[in-house]
């Protein structure tokens, strides 16, 4: 009897004692929104219906919070750069748009700098939601560029402890250098367990929204895809414990399935708007861990989806805005202009003859296909149209290299680590994908190791963007100023008509 007695006394001192609590908190995140402000086809989601848009993305983060409070809304960075509007307002556009989302953080992604780190900092004073960043630095001082590395939010009972950093390579790899003159990026990981020392004794969660790893460009389906493409984040995860969830941004790639690494769970959209991711994790109280988590990527179909009303009277005010100047025409086209990573594209042709017109020295010119950001239908170019499909202020330069030269530049483009190069007319190349180039044929000519050539490029490139360091060993180097999209439209505005054209300048041999 006095056994019974005790047991029943220690189960009650048990149930007594424990405050265990099981708390279910919506992470929604996004990535990489590059200013698609309105909705658009997204050919590998749908070819006739029209996804994304912020007035589509407002409303259901308003309705997602509507149906539970317990909802958080993180954004991993990338919303400037891309269709013409981000251009014309040096981001303003967009930040002024954002500031309607409904967001509860964002990280500062590379894109934020292309109208160089001091526009960064104008535009970002008008943020109404917190935008974070901890490891980017004013040269050779301790002083953050932007002074907020992280914010810690009361929801559903928990504290959570959200931190924003950038990669350290993705920031060196694919930001224009004149644009980040006076700050440097550190070391992420070292930033990373500064501040998780930090707000581990007073947060239950810690979320990082970080931009990093290798830039993305479309999507891809798979796990093992996934897996290398946030290979990035995986490594960060197994380097640095304590991060319950990574919202990443840069890999363009959608994890309908989140990723585990380390007990952190990792997620990531498939950029441009087009999707809303939606976590939802378990955590218990007493265990103090996250105990399970789904995740799902919901397409933003604008014909599900009624506008928010706020939301479409910002965009389309900022649109008829930039319109003034964007709707002037050039030319007509025949067809449609088209992007390419991987292959030869006719929107890369035109860019790279567009170039190659800007000066008779010229031999050869070549553009990276990751500046190519947005396709062009058919009929009417305008001034926007051309901003839209390269919407960086890049300009023409000139180098002039020695033939072995132009090889290793070559070479480096056939391992695909950033997408190949896009060539001028009477060039052309052939590479095996991840391996070596095999000829390159300049001015119909092969090309020869001691001969001299002019080689243009956009002035991101020739400074080493996209691993291309060869151009920096240049015998001259010359910098017109000219900015890549005048030269386009001036390549095509004496033109009546213009007829895209594939002419097998890229032989990617299998």
């Amino acid at each position: 009897m006095l056994k019974k007695f005790l047991f029943l006394t220690y189960i009650f001192s048990l149930s007594f004692f424990s405050h265990s609590e099981i708390r279910e908190i919506n992470i929604l995140h996004t990535n990489d929104l590059h200013s698609h402000l309105f909705p658009h086809i997204e050919n590998w989601i749908s070819e006739s219906r029209e996804v994304g848009g912020f007035a589509n993305l407002a409303t259901l983060v308003k309705q997602e919070k509507e149906a539970n409070p317990n909802t958080i809304y993180i954004d991993a960075g990338d919303y400037f750069s891309g269709p013409y509007v981000s251009t014309l307002t040096k981001g303003k556009a967009v930040i002024n748009s954002m500031n309607l989302l409904g967001l509860d953080s964002a990280c500062i992604g590379n894109h934020e700098f292309d109208h160089g780190w001091d526009n960064m900092l104008t535009q970002m004073k008008e943020a109404t939601f917190p935008i974070l960043n901890g490891n980017i630095f004013f040269e050779g001082t301790d002083q953050l560029v932007w002074d907020n590395p992280f914010k810690i939010i009361e929801i559903g009972g928990l504290d959570i402890g959200i931190i924003g950093l950038h990669g350290k390579f993705a920031f060196y790899d694919t930001i224009n250098f004149k644009m980040t003159e006076g700050i440097e990026a550190r070391d992420e990981e070292k930033y990373l367990r500064q501040y998780i020392k930090e707000l581990e004794p007073i947060t239950d969660l810690i979320i990082l929204s970080i931009h990093q790893g290798m830039p993305g460009r479309q999507s891809s389906i798979g796990l093992t895809d996934v897996e290398r493409n946030l290979y990035k984040d995986i490594l960060l995860a197994q380097n640095v414990p304590g991060v319950d969830v990574i919202v990443s941004g840069h890999a363009h790639q959608g994890t309908s399935e989140a990723l585990v690494s380390n007990g952190t769970i990792i997620v990531s959209t498939n950029a441009y708007s087009t999707e809303l991711g939606k976590l939802k994790v378990k955590y218990d109280t007493e265990k103090d861990k996250v105990i399970s988590h789904t995740n799902e990527l919901i397409t933003v179909f604008d014909d599900e989806i009624e506008d928010d009303p706020d939301m479409l009277k910002e965009i389309t005010f900022w649109q008829e805005e930039v319109d003034k100047i964007a709707s002037r025409p050039v030319v007509s086209s025949t067809k449609e202009l088209v992007r390419a990573y991987g292959r030869e594209s006719n929107m890369g042709n035109l860019f790279a003859d567009a170039i190659a017109s800007f000066d008779e020295r010229i031999d050869i010119a070549v553009v990276n296909s990751g500046a190519l950001r947005q396709d062009i239908d058919s009929g009417v170019i305008t001034k926007g149209d051309l901003i839209s499909a390269f919407p960086f202020p890049n300009t023409v330069v000139m180098t002039k290299l020695k033939g072995y030269q132009v090889k290793k530049i070559f070479n480096h483009a056939a391992g695909m680590t950033n997408g190949i190069l896009q060539v001028s007319e009477d060039s052309k190349y052939s590479f095996t994908p991840g391996g070596r180039v095999e000829e390159i044929w300049i001015k119909n000519q092969l090309i020869s190791d001691n001969l001299e050539y002019w080689v243009a490029a956009p002035n991101f490139v020739t400074q080493g963007g996209d691993g291309y360091w060869e151009f920096q060993n240049s015998i001259e180097y010359i910098d017109s100023g000219v900015l890549i999209v005048d030269a386009a439209e001036n390549f095509l505005k004496g033109k009546k008509l213009y007829e895209p054209k594939y002419e097998g300048r890229v032989e990617v041999i299998e």
